[in-house]
This record gives structure tokens, sequence and C-alpha cells, in this order.
């Protein structure tokens, strides 16, 4: 089987995937020019990789503010149903 990860929000050239049927915990994975990281929901822990300070403190408030649709994106995704585009932060990084 294919492993498939919607974008599920871009800004300021930080893409935010998801993985269908990912292991736990909950998490999204970050994309950058210089940088990938995975982030735990809800609470914006670093799990693997390096973010940027400023994109992690954008992360965090931005992880906060959505915590509610981004997980339900997660389980959206361990259900194998389509994922929701989350709304960017408000300032970007």
């Amino acid at each position: 089987m294919d492993v498939v990860m919607p974008l599920i929000c871009k800004f300021s050239g930080v893409k935010v995937y998801m993985y269908y049927q990912d292991h736990l915990p909950p998490h999204i994975h970050l994309r950058g020019t210089d940088f990938k990281a995975v982030v735990s929901l809800p609470d914006g822990k670093l799990l693997a990789g390096l973010l940027p300070r400023g994109v992690k403190a954008t992360v965090t408030a931005w992880i906060k503010s959505e915590a509610k649709a981004l997980m339900e994106n997660w389980r959206r995704a361990q259900a194998g149903e389509p994922l929701s585009r989350v709304n960017p932060p408000e300032k970007g990084v």
C-alpha cells in the first residue's frame, strides 16, 4: 500500500502534512526549504528533526489555535477519510 501524506496547510514557506493511518502520538510533518520536522498534537512538542526558532514559535501558537481542526484531521486520517485544509496562522513566519 502506498503511503499518502496530504498537504493540510501552507504558510510562509512552511508546508504542513499529515499521513493517513500514521503511528501514535498524533502529530504533523513540517517541511520548509531548509528543514523537516515532526511535531506532536496538540502540545506542539518537537518529536523529530529541526525547526528554526521563529518557525517553532509560530507553529506552536498555530497548533494551539487550530488544535480542534488538527485533531479532527488526525481522527479522519486514522479512519482513512478525506482531510480538511486547516487555516494558516494569522501572522506567518
